[in-house]
């Protein structure tokens, strides 16, 4: 039974009466989180410090060690910093996106969203998803909860890709902040693309994502049924609680490997120069995306991160192509997001994921650099 059934679990006559509906143990041994779980209040404070935690930590905690860190020089202060700011705000939104995501999946009958999805066809349920994603702009780590969620839900794990691609990648914010820098048309044609990777990604994988190459339990809901078949909704303080407990359990879990995937970003972040990356220009419309790619994709950032890079190196006469790929390779994929997938999703699938994402990516970036 999944985690966030433990906090409700409460002793009631009703439900401890033998039955051929309940059995006893199903509900009848209160935990101890259900004997001292958070009033409601103190769980919505709780959610809100996560929230405020990582908006501190990723808009203005960076910049204040970098000011204050003293006796390195340039890189290692950068390195340092980001590791810091970018380690407790992504852990903070990991929690916030879990506790979020539990409450409202606790209101969802997986049964009727499963028997939905079963009837909207492929394309079309990919293309939900994805657009799912596109409204909902998460980093690509924070959409992993998310993605969870819709998974133990019921929805098809190819469809739930579609989501997981669409919502770093694409986004009404990043496309009006690459509108105002690179203009209208490349904006537009970046989301185009970019919503077809990802409906394309879960399509190529509908056959070989399955549920069991994930290491995800579904659930039904938080709903308990009594003796006589009656369901016993929980309250709102039970719905807070799980989730907060559920956010708790997946830090336990993955902060490691959150910690060592950012470590990778902070050295690539601090260490790998800009010219580095110009240097890929001159290598030609293939052999420059294939290059950006493979560069952007053990990087961690948000799409309003990488436009400014984008428009600098754009004035440098990089191809948009391969500043695209570039990009798209930076926020659809990273290396702190392989790190926590690897808790979800088992070495199989993980790696189609990946490798069919970097391959839509490269597609693009080969075609517009061609194009234009």
């Amino acid at each position: 039974m999944a985690e966030e059934l433990k906090i409700i679990q409460t002793t009631n006559s009703a439900c401890c009466t033998p039955s051929s509906v309940v059995e006893e143990s199903a509900c009848c041994t209160p935990t101890a989180q259900a004997q001292s779980g958070l009033s409601l209040w103190k769980s919505v404070a709780v959610f809100i410090a996560l929230i405020a935690s990582f908006a501190i930590s990723d808009y203005w905690f960076g910049s204040f060690l970098k000011s204050h860190i003293t006796g390195f020089g340039t890189a290692a202060t950068d390195s340092i910093s980001f590791f810091i700011s970018h380690s407790i705000g992504l852990l903070s939104l990991l929690a916030a996106i879990t506790t979020a995501a539990v409450f409202l999946r606790s209101y969802i009958d997986a049964d009727k969203v499963r028997k939905h999805m079963e009837k909207v066809s492929s394309i079309r349920g990919h293309g939900i998803a994805a657009g799912i994603g596109m409204a909902t702009p998460f980093c690509s780590c924070s959409a992993v909860p998310v993605f969870t969620g819709f998974v133990r839900g019921g929805v098809p794990v190819s469809q739930a890709i579609s989501f997981l691609v669409a919502s770093p990648l694409v986004n009404e914010i990043a496309v009006i902040m690459l509108a105002t820098t690179v203009g209208w048309g490349i904006a537009g044609a970046y989301a185009g693309m970019g919503f077809a990777i990802a409906v394309g990604a879960g399509i190529a994988l509908r056959k070989f994502a399955k549920p069991s190459l994930t290491e995800i339990s579904m659930v039904k809901s938080l709903n308990i049924i009594d003796a006589q078949g009656n369901v016993i909704k929980p309250s709102l303080q039970k719905r807070a609680n799980a989730a907060l407990l559920e956010a708790r359990d997946t830090v336990k879990t993955t902060f490691v490997y959150i910690l060592i995937g950012v470590g990778v970003g902070s050295l690539i972040h601090g260490w790998v120069p800009t010219s580095a990356i110009q240097t890929i220009a001159s290598w030609g419309p293939v052999a420059g995306v294939l290059a950006a790619t493979a560069i952007g994709v053990p990087l961690y950032s948000g799409i309003a991160t990488v436009i400014p890079i984008i428009t600098a190196l754009s004035e440098k006469g990089m191809p948009m192509g391969t500043l695209l790929a570039f990009a798209m390779s930076v926020t659809a994929l990273s290396f702190p997001e392989a790190m926590l997938l690897r808790k979800v999703m088992k070495p199989k699938l993980l790696a189609a994921y990946f490798a069919t994402v970097s391959l839509g990516i490269i597609l693009v970036g080969v075609t517009f650099n061609i194009l234009l």
